[in-house]
């Protein structure tokens, strides 16, 4: 399991939204369709980007993951 941080685009306006952390399966690639729960709701959004910092092996740094993905639907109608 990968944990980060998801960040989604909702608007044309580029505004983006920060929806919290996540746990993956595997760290999502660009073009990859996710869903992620929010309030109840099934949101389906599309990977843009993934922003990652590695840790060095062996250190007490933390790697993190930030996913970028926009917003393209929500209901389970779209499953």
């Amino acid at each position: 399991m990968v944990s980060g941080r998801l960040v989604v685009m909702r608007s044309s306006s580029g505004a983006s939204e920060d929806w919290g952390e996540f746990a993956f399966v595997a760290l999502p690639s660009p073009g990859d369709r996710i869903m992620a729960r929010r309030d109840g709701i099934e949101n389906y959004a599309t990977v843009l980007a993934i922003h990652h910092a590695p840790a060095l092996a062996g250190s007490e740094d933390v790697p993190t993951i930030e996913v970028v993905a926009r917003w393209t639907g929500a209901g389970g109608k779209l499953r």
